[in-house]
């Protein structure tokens, strides 16, 4: 919404009490039930069709290199999946936006949105709560990251350096899954010292280099930021199964 209106505007808070009856047509809505909503509306300058289409996306941004990181709607949809409820947003070009927020109510239990079957690729039966080592030094990466894997159906344990990844590294992590370029020790670097105590621990690395063949890794075992939660599902359920 700041973002939205530089020279200023209107910004709305509001909350409300809502049932709803319709089954889901998009991935954000939320399943029939009751909820309370959060909406949060500006007088900014909306969005276009061709980007509200990818507003969910995690790294998808309008704003220049450096300048925004993309992740702002996509936390907000991974909270609001995670707490079983969904989001929508109402916006036009010049005519601002409406994001809406919708929380199970405390009097229903809040249940999975869908199962783990439902796509391709999530974890199945014998990944299910399988426990991966998360590190990246950015927050809102390792944060939207983390929750892609819980909606997967595996166990996360989160590290912000590869100091603290080392730390928390133990015999109940089942895959090592690090950021490459970190500050002080690299993916890179992390991977080395593991594989010398754990040669058998199956390591995975996200990265936004353009030119992954710099890297000298398995392709396999390389997620390329921009990634989706479909894609990361896949390239984990094919390592997990060969480990």
């Amino acid at each position: 919404a700041r973002d939205a209106m530089p020279q200023g505007g209107q910004l709305r808070l509001s909350t409300w009490n809502e049932m709803v009856y319709r089954l889901p047509q998009r991935p954000e809505d939320p399943e029939p039930g009751a909820y309370v909503v959060l909406s949060v509306s500006d007088s900014g300058c909306g969005m276009s069709p061709e980007v509200l289409a990818k507003a969910f996306e995690p790294f998808f941004t309008t704003k220049a290199v450096g300048k925004g990181s993309g992740l702002g709607l996509a936390q907000v949809f991974g909270f609001a999946k995670q707490s079983g409820g969904g989001v929508s947003i109402d916006t036009a070009e010049n005519a601002g936006t409406t994001l809406r927020v919708y929380l199970p109510s405390v009097a229903r239990m809040a249940v999975p949105v869908v199962s783990a079957s439902d796509m391709p690729g999530r974890a199945d039966a014998d990944d299910k709560h399988r426990t991966i080592l998360l590190v990246d030094d950015d927050p809102a990466v390792r944060s939207v990251t983390s929750m892609m894997l819980v909606s997967l159906g595996y166990s996360v344990v989160e590290a912000d350096s590869g100091d603290e990844a080392l730390k928390k590294l133990d015999p109940g992590i089942e895959l090592l899954l690090t950021d490459f370029a970190m500050p002080n020790m690299t993916g890179g670097e992390l991977a080395e010292i593991v594989r010398r105590d754990h040669p058998a621990l199956p390591i995975m690395f996200i990265t936004g280099f353009a030119d992954i063949d710099i890297l000298d890794v398995d392709p396999k075992l390389i997620v390329q930021k921009p990634y989706k939660e479909e894609e990361l599902a896949k390239k984990l359920a094919r390592v997990l199964m060969k480990a």
